[in-house]
């Protein structure tokens, strides 16, 4: 995946999530309520859908296996999908 630019320094400098609180995009804790997450993951995926780095950053959290957040517009249990449809299609 280091093909698309997650390598390249400087591209979480671009990142429009800085210009938000980091809570928007990873939560407080476990105890959030279902609707609540979803709710919070939303107003983050819209953010992120703009983000001129979008790319770079979802090929770094899929490389580095990100456990938390949402990362180029995807939280974790949708990277996890992602990363095993990739390996199911690398067969």
């Amino acid at each position: 995946m280091s093909d698309i630019g997650a390598d390249e320094p400087g591209w979480r400098e671009r990142a429009a999530c800085l210009r938000h609180p980091a809570v928007l995009f990873f939560g407080v804790d476990d105890s959030e309520a279902p609707p609540d997450r979803r709710t919070r993951e939303e107003q983050a995926k819209l953010i992120c859908r703009e983000c001129i780095v979008r790319t770079e950053c979802l090929a770094h959290a899929l490389e580095t296996r990100e456990p938390y957040g949402i990362w180029g517009g995807l939280n974790e249990v949708e990277r996890k999908a992602r990363l095993r449809a990739m390996a199911k299609a690398a067969r």
